[in-house]
C-alpha cells in the first residue's frame, strides 16, 4: 500500500473518481478497456471471451452465404460467371450454387429471345439521290461468353454493322431500280423489298463473320419494309408519278386510235375492195349484153341491111332527140322532123312540125300512143332519092 504524504486526501478506487473514466487522473484519454467491456455486454452471450467473437464471425459468414451463395438461371437463359472479374464457366438453366459478391459475379444471357435492331435511315443511292430505307434485323444470341466478351456492346456492333450493310446495298443500285412506283425505265432490272433484303443479309453476315472474334450471335432474318423518298422531296417525285401515268394514258389512248384507224381503214378497203369487184362484174355483164346484142343486130343486118340500117338510125335519132330540147335545122329548110307525142298532162306544148324551137322529150321511142308520121329523111330515104 502506497504511503501518501501529509496533507493529501485518500485515492478513490479506480473508476469512481468524481470526475468519471476516462477524464483526468493519470491517463489523459478515453478508456479503451472499459469501452470493450461495454461493446461485450451489448452483444450478450457472443460477446464473452475469444470463442465469442468467433462464433459472431462464423454467423456473418453463414448468413452472407445462404444470401448470396447461390443464383438461379431461366429456362431460356445462361448465366456466366466471373469470379473477381475473370471467367470461369458458363452456367445452364437451373440453380447453382456460387461464392457471393463481390467474390462471384454472374451475368445472365437470354439466349432463347429473338433481337431485333430496326432503323429507319436516309441513304444515298449510285446515281445520288436520297431514298428512306425502313428495315429491321432480327438475331438470337449463339455464344453467352463471346457475346459479353468479344465487343464492349455487341448490340451495339450488329446496329453499326446493319447500317453499313444497307448504305452498301442501297448505295450499289439507282433510284429508279429501288422504287418501281416512280415508272422509270431501269436498265439492271427492279429490286424489290426480298432481294434487297436478302443482298442486305448476305453483306451483313460477311460482315459480322470478318470482324475480329466472333460476336456470339446467328441472324434469323433480315427484312426491308418499305423504300421511299423524304418527305421533303415527296412532291417532286409524285409530279414525277403522274407524269409517267399521265404519258401512259397518252400512249394507250394514241394506241387505242391507231387500232382503231386500222380497223377502219381495213373494213374501207374491204369494202372498196367488194365495190370494184361489183362494179367489174356490172361492167362485164353490160360488155356481154352489149356483144349478145351486137350478135343479134348483126344477124338481122346480113338478112336485110338496108332495114336495120334505117332502123339503127331511128333508134339513135330518138335516144338523142328525147334527151334535147333544142334543134338547130342548117338545111334547105323542107326537113321534117318528127317528135313523139307527149302523154296527156305531160308539162311542155307539142311541137310543130318544120318549128325550129325547143322539142319535147317525153315518152320512150316505139310507145303505143305515138303516132306513126311518114320519115321524109334518113339514111334509106336519101339514098332512095338519089
Amino acid at each position: 500500500m502506497p504511503w501518501k504524504e501529509p496533507g493529501d486526501k485518500p485515492r478513490e478506487p479506480r473508476g469512481r473518481e468524481p470526475w468519471g473514466p476516462g477524464q483526468g487522473g493519470h491517463g489523459g484519454g478515453p478508456d479503451i478497456e472499459a469501452w470493450l467491456r461495454k461493446f461485450r455486454r451489448s452483444l450478450g452471450p457472443f460477446g464473452r471471451g475469444p470463442l465469442g467473437v468467433l462464433a459472431l464471425i462464423v454467423v456473418i459468414i453463414v448468413l452472407w452465404f445462404l444470401i448470396g451463395g447461390w443464383t438461379s438461371i431461366g429456362g431460356q437463359q445462361v448465366g456466366v460467371l466471373m469470379r473477381f472479374g475473370r471467367f470461369v464457366r458458363v452456367l445452364q438453366p437451373g440453380v447453382h450454387l456460387r461464392f457471393p459478391s463481390p467474390i462471384d459475379e454472374v451475368d445472365k444471357v437470354d439466349i432463347g429471345r429473338i433481337r431485333t435492331v430496326n432503323d429507319e435511315a436516309r441513304m444515298l443511292t449510285s446515281d445520288g439521290q436520297l431514298v428512306l430505307v425502313d428495315y429491321d434485323v432480327h438475331y438470337k444470341v449463339t455464344n453467352a461468353r463471346d457475346f459479353l466478351f468479344s465487343a464492349r456492346d455487341a448490340e451495339e456492333v450488329v446496329r453499326t454493322e446493319a447500317i453499313a450493310a444497307v448504305r452498301g446495298v442501297v448505295g450499289s443500285h439507282e433510284l429508279q431500280c429501288l422504287i418501281d412506283g416512280l415508272g422509270l425505265p431501269c436498265q439492271s432490272g427492279h429490286v424489290d423489298a426480298d432481294k434487297l433484303a436478302g443482298a442486305i443479309r448476305t453483306r451483313l453476315e460477311g460482315a459480322l463473320s470478318s470482324s475480329p472474334g466472333t460476336l456470339g450471335i446467328a441472324l434469323t432474318d433480315v427484312g426491308v419494309q418499305n423504300v421511299g423518298v423524304p418527305s421533303d422531296v415527296k412532291q417532286a417525285f409524285d409530279a414525277i408519278a403522274r407524269a409517267h401515268d399521265d404519258a401512259k394514258t397518252a400512249k394507250a389512248t394514241a394506241e387505242a386510235n391507231v387500232t382503231r384507224g386500222q380497223i377502219e381503214t381495213k373494213n374501207q378497203a374491204i369494202s372498196i375492195k367488194n365495190d370494184a369487184e361489183a362494179y367489174r362484174r356490172e361492167v362485164v355483164a353490160e360488155a356481154n349484153s352489149a356483144v349478145a346484142r351486137f350478135g343479134q343486130v348483126l344477124l338481122q343486118y346480113q338478112a336485110s341491111p338496108q332495114v336495120t340500117r334505117h332502123r339503127l338510125w331511128l333508134d339513135a335519132m330518138q335516144s338523142v332527140l328525147t334527151k334535147n330540147h333544142v334543134v338547130v335545122n342548117t338545111g334547105s329548110g323542107n326537113v321534117v322532123i318528127q317528135f313523139p307525142t307527149q302523154h296527156p298532162g305531160a308539162a311542155g306544148t307539142p311541137a310543130t312540125a318544120g318549128s325550129t324551137g325547143p322539142a319535147s322529150a317525153s315518152s320512150a321511142p316505139g310507145s303505143a300512143t305515138s303516132t306513126t308520121i311518114p320519115v321524109t329523111s334518113g339514111p334509106g330515104v336519101q339514098a332512095g332519092s338519089a
